[in-house]
């Protein structure tokens, strides 16, 4: 398929778990007085996505939610019902090793939901022992060949982390690292899973600076007769203004199709929301306002 035919992709992402802990707390306990409930947050913010359907003229088929199970399963099933393209995470957050969520259990999590994409978390990370890099991959294909058959696409998020020496290399400035090293370095993870057998359909990965760098992450992503394969932008609870400057640049290139964006766009809100300033009503709306600015961005700069 033409980079050019691939159908857009807008996801708001709320799969997460350890984000809102150093939010709000425990879920179950109380922020300011008031009690936290991680599903009824999660509620807020998929009413957010819901209300800005409408203004965008979007069909459901065009946008999505990245919602765990734990916090999330009534909201997945509501989702699928409304034909919104549904993620769900399958990773254990954040391991230096790569764990399913449920281990041996994974695919009866799966298909209970029957999401549309299922996402892992993969990690680069010179400093990780060489042995715990291959065991990571070693799995990641496992699931990735029980993918392949089966009607879920799979959705790689990929991070890239800093030694310190490479940081040292650029002054020990992240904003260096980012511009200066992690662009390749992405481009070479890519090609390493892809020669290991992990086979995604979806890379969701980390904002760039220069739309060269873009186009070569897509053309890595897609190379080999991968037609099929789409890259979208992560958020890395970026203020506004950096969101959408890489969400511009991102459209440019035809591998890409969207964006997963999370915290940069709700935590504002249920912060708000929680502390008493907002109501339910206006943290929803603030969430739809933030989210469809980066669609019509996203659009403008396609169009």
């Amino acid at each position: 398929m033409p980079a050019s035919n691939l159908p857009p992709l807008y996801i708001l992402a709320f799969d997460h778990r350890a984000s809102l802990i150093k939010m709000f707390g425990e879920n179950g306990g109380t922020f300011q007085g008031r009690k936290v409930d991680f599903s009824e947050l999660k509620e807020v913010i998929f009413d957010g996505l819901l209300e800005s359907l409408g203004p965008l003229r979007l069909a459901p088929s065009d946008v999505g939610i990245l919602v765990d199970e734990e916090c999330g399963a009534a909201i997945a099933h509501r989702a699928k019902e409304l034909g919104i393209v549904l993620a769900m995470p399958a990773e254990r957050s954040m391991q230096e090793v790569f764990e399913l969520e449920y281990g041996e259990a994974f695919d009866r999590h799966i298909e209970a939901f029957e999401p549309d994409q299922v996402k892992v978390l993969a990690i680069r990370n010179d400093a990780i022992k060489p042995e715990s890099v291959a065991l990571s991959k070693s799995r990641l294909k496992e699931l990735s060949d029980w993918l392949k058959p089966r009607p879920y696409k799979f959705m790689l998020e990929l991070l890239v982390f800093p030694t310190p020496e490479q940081l040292a290399s650029v002054g020990g400035s992240r904003e260096r690292f980012d511009t200066k090293l992690r662009p390749s370095m992405m481009v070479e993870t890519i090609a390493q899973y892809q020669e290991a057998g992990i086979e995604a359909d979806v890379w969701k990965v980390e904002g760039l600076t220069e739309v060269a760098d873009y186009q070569a992450v897509a053309d890595q992503a897609r190379a080999g007769g991968r037609d099929h394969v789409a890259c979208i932008i992560l958020g890395r609870g970026a203020e506004e203004p950096v969101i959408l400057d890489w969400t511009r640049k991102a459209a440019r290139v035809p591998g890409f199709t969207g964006f997963a964006i999370g915290r940069s766009t709700w935590a504002d809100s249920l912060v708000g929301l929680m502390d008493g300033s907002l109501s339910r009503a206006e943290a929803v709306s603030a969430i739809a306002a933030r989210f469809s600015s980066y669609v019509e961005t996203f659009r403008a700069e396609r169009d």
